[in-house]
């Protein structure tokens, strides 16, 4: 059998040569599977540019059914826009706008006097869809207002008490919370809070509220 020569030539570094002659023996031998994971890969990356395409449409026209939402929405059609709403969390559910109808939603059902169980639902459901504390302190505080409007005055201000002083919300939620304990009787604990506001508050409106109190 014949021998296999190198294809070395003069003034060359041998080990390199030799490398780059053991790689294309490979690439000969194993041409097919390379091809193959080639393949693979091109599909992959056609994929996903495909993919982020059929997902900028499916947010764009997502985009325009909640601004369809609003427009009902400030023309008074609350029946309109709620039948839209429900279409759209059965077509638009995994998109972010998702998160803008329920809160479309909870506006509807607070015009509509909706019982503030059936709000509270729906509050919850926008409160998990969020993602980040302060958009999530809202929810919390809307939650402990509606246990509010229900007289149910222990549970807001267990309620409130999950929003901190690093939350935007901290003073009007803290607010609630003193109103929540003038109704249970508790003058001491409402007066202290109405006074931490009255002292301690950037905004006019809280402070004279807070003040018209105590």
């Amino acid at each position: 059998m014949k021998k296999k020569h190198l294809p070395l030539e003069k003034d060359v570094d041998i080990e390199f040569e030799y490398k780059i002659y053991m790689l294309l023996d490979y690439l000969k031998k194993y041409y097919k599977p390379l091809i193959a994971v080639g393949v693979i890969i091109l599909a992959t990356i056609i994929g996903y540019f495909y993919w982020e395409k059929k997902k900028e449409e499916l947010y764009n026209q997502a985009s325009a059914v909640i601004f369809d939402i609003g427009e009902l929405f400030a023309q008074k059609k609350y029946e309109e826009a709620q039948k839209l709403i429900n279409r759209f969390k059965e077509r638009f559910a995994d998109t972010p706008y998702v998160k803008l109808a329920l809160a479309y939603e909870v506006l509807i059902k607070k015009e509509n006097k909706e019982s503030p169980d059936k709000i509270e639902t729906t509050v919850k459901q926008l409160k998990n869809k969020l993602s980040t504390k302060h958009l999530k302190s809202a929810s919390t505080e809307f939650e402990g207002y509606l246990s509010y409007v229900k007289s149910n005055y222990e549970n807001t201000i267990k309620i409130t008490d999950n929003i901190k002083k690093e939350h935007f919300n901290y003073i009007s939620a803290s607010l609630l919370k003193a109103f929540a304990y003038k109704k249970l009787g508790k003058e001491d604990k409402a007066k202290g809070i109405f006074e931490e506001i009255s002292e301690t508050s950037p905004y006019q409106y809280f402070k004279l509220v807070a003040r018209e109190n105590l």
